[in-house]
């Protein structure tokens, strides 16, 4: 049994950086072929190295919404900031949230106004949210001190199906930082400084990038939407079902599997519930994920569940 509390705040260090997952909410009992449409409830069941906080019994999953925190000394990242709350969204269980989720950031340490870069693996409802908050009517942004970075082809893919259900997020969490003067658009391979750099990973979304910490020789890689649940590493095959091209998905995952399973690399999972961070190893021909357990900062009791 794992007994982990999937709200909690966990960190890992990076040299002299440390990476804490903030949480804003957990589901469990999610059946698999709602997120994997190519998996069954068989299929997890038979991935036997999978944990009670990452599958159930039934054969259903669990995923968790989270960003992640990249501070070091004099400079403070934030990566992917979460659906946000007050959104109208299609998905019921992101519509309209009323989550604590800034009082978990500041539980790690950080107020709004202390991140000085926020980092977009891609621009999707879950992953941009927090960017802006509701003031007076309008959407404004909430880290007003901070730089926030897009990679140009994702951006451009998403002004241009903005009016889509998929791209309901870039007109009140996107278009208000570039209205306000606060957005960097990059190249999906551009270095981003502080020993930042974006990775390519396409697939997912047509410029979506996963994002590599390097710190005294020590790697770690947010991957973002790459995968979206530990099974994928037993079955890179499976698509998620919001990517836009499988085909490309399928293939950046087992190109992504294969290099850092080879390298060693720590990897953060950004839906992977309760154990969002670890390593990709060789199993029965493919891989498995084996998480690395993280630093306790804070364990937070209100309802983040979807």
């Amino acid at each position: 049994m794992t007994d982990l509390d999937p709200l909690a705040l966990q960190s890992w260090t990076v040299g002299s950086a440390t990476v804490t997952a903030v949480v804003e909410a957990y589901t469990p009992g999610i059946p698999a072929g709602f997120l994997l449409p190519e998996a069954t409830a068989d299929d997890i069941k038979h991935t036997d190295w999978l944990g009670d906080d990452q599958a159930g019994a039934d054969g259903s999953i669990a995923m968790s919404v989270q960003a992640f925190l990249v501070t070091m000394p004099g400079f403070t990242a934030l990566v992917d900031p979460c659906v946000g709350n007050g959104k109208t969204r299609a998905l019921p269980f992101w519509n309209l949230l009323d989550i604590p989720w800034l009082d978990r950031l500041r539980a790690a340490g950080k107020e709004p106004g202390d991140i000085d870069l926020v980092v977009h693996t891609h621009l999707h409802a879950d992953h941009v949210g927090w960017d802006t908050h509701l003031d007076g009517g309008a959407w404004v942004p909430t880290f007003t001190n901070a730089r926030h970075v897009y990679a140009g082809e994702e951006l451009e893919y998403w002004r241009a199906h903005a009016d889509e259900m998929a791209g309901e997020a870039y007109t009140d969490s996107v278009a208000p930082i570039v209205d306000a003067g606060l957005a960097d658009i990059v190249e999906v391979d551009a270095e981003l400084g502080h020993g930042l750099r974006f990775i390519s990973t396409p697939g997912h979304t047509p410029g979506h990038v996963s994002l590599e910490i390097t710190d005294d020789d020590d790697v770690f890689v947010v991957s973002g939407d790459l995968w979206h649940h530990p099974a994928q590493a037993a079955h890179p095959e499976w698509q998620e079902i919001a990517d836009t091209d499988p085909v490309v998905s399928r293939a950046t995952r087992e190109a992504f599997l294969d290099a850092h399973a080879l390298a060693g690399t720590r990897i953060a999972g950004t839906h992977f519930p309760s154990r969002p961070v670890g390593r990709v190893v060789a199993h029965a021909g493919r891989w498995k994920f084996e998480p690395e357990p993280g630093a306790s900062v804070y364990t937070d009791d209100s309802d983040g569940a979807a």
